[in-house]
């Protein structure tokens, strides 16, 4: 929704953000272009646009053939600064997108934290000069320039049809994903030929190509006490919008919800608060679920009685693009160009 008594400040914002980006595109402000072959997933607006699973997706695309760096600001950690995450680490130690990346690759890919991107970067090559380095959320972090940009944006909150912040959710002008070199659209639903054509004709101003994707969910994994079976669901998250994930278990499930604030720091109280207002629920059968990203902070603070009291159950996304080969292609060539 947006909000236009904060007009004023979003026209402040904007002025800001403008003269940022004319800073930068003159030269005033130096760009760091990137050594080797490195990939950003960004978005022009604030909130869940997917990059996480989009850059899943890009590790798994690329780990086979290439040493990987993931290179996040680590959002919600309570440390500072560059380090590299290793298996003693906490999410409250380098958050928890790049721990649940770590957790998810292990020891086949790198991943790393810091605020500031052009150092951490330069670290990074010290470590190993040669590793393809994929960057979450640098699209506004024009102090480096990456090789290939991708751009996402919501199927459903695109960001043509968003306001600055605070009015709206967009950080920069629309003008912005003239930086890209593609554009995906995200977590859309099942989409005819006819209307990708519409879509698409919607960005014919950046002449970038459009992609689309949306999310598969997989298989539950079980954490806690196993149900032989599951009729109803206590869904409990920390992430921007859950949208897409009610939804899906809608299909299936009664649910009911506990919603956290995005990149929420889970407290052993708020453990005991999702046990009572489960106990409060008559159904025995029913499972309380998480999302992966939620997982890595949940799970260290579940005592042993608990996950045998409790049946929790973690829910894994992934991306599936709807022109899979020509994406995959795209990416590809570009890693493989001299």
């Amino acid at each position: 929704m947006r909000k236009i008594g904060l007009l004023p400040f979003t026209i402040l914002y904007w002025l800001i953000t403008y003269t940022r980006n004319v800073l930068f595109d003159v030269g005033i402000l130096k760009s760091e272009k990137i050594p080797g072959k490195s990939i950003s997933v960004g978005n022009l607006s604030v909130g869940g646009t997917g990059k996480t699973p989009m850059v899943n997706y890009l590790t798994h695309l690329l780990k086979d053939e290439n040493a990987i760096q993931i290179l996040s600001r680590g959002y919600g950690r309570k440390t500072k600064g560059f380090r590299q995450v290793e298996l003693s680490d906490t999410a409250n130690e380098v958050g928890d997108e790049p721990l649940s990346y770590f957790q998810k690759f292990g020891s086949s890919v790198s991943v790393f934290v810091c605020e500031k991107r052009q150092f951490a970067i330069n670290k990074m090559k010290e470590i190993n000069p040669s590793a393809m380095i994929i960057l979450d959320d640098a699209f506004q972090h024009r102090y480096v320039e990456p090789g290939f940009q991708l751009l996402l944006s919501p199927f459903y909150a695109p960001f043509l049809d968003d306001w600055h912040l605070p009015s709206g959710n967009l950080r920069e002008a629309i003008s912005g994903a003239n930086r890209a070199d593609a554009i995906v659209l995200t977590k859309c639903p099942n989409l005819t030929k006819e209307e990708m054509d519409r879509q698409r004709k919607r960005y014919e101003q950046f002449q970038k190509p459009v992609f689309f994707s949306s999310i598969v969910y997989a298989e539950w994994i079980n954490f806690g006490k196993e149900l032989k079976q599951v009729k109803s669901v206590f869904l409990v998250t920390g992430i921007s919008s859950t949208f897409a994930l009610k939804n899906h278990l809608l299909e299936s499930f009664s649910v009911e919800e506990l919603k956290f604030g995005d990149h929420h720091s889970f407290t052993r109280a708020d453990i005991q608060e999702i046990h009572r207002k489960f106990d409060t629920f008559a159904n025995k059968e029913m499972a309380i679920v998480t999302t992966e990203k939620d997982l890595v902070k949940i799970k260290e603070l579940i005592s042993e009685n608990e996950r045998q009291t409790y049946p929790w159950y973690v829910l894994p996304m992934e991306v599936k693009l709807s022109d899979e080969q020509a994406f995959n292609s795209m990416i590809k060539k570009y890693v493989r160009s001299n």
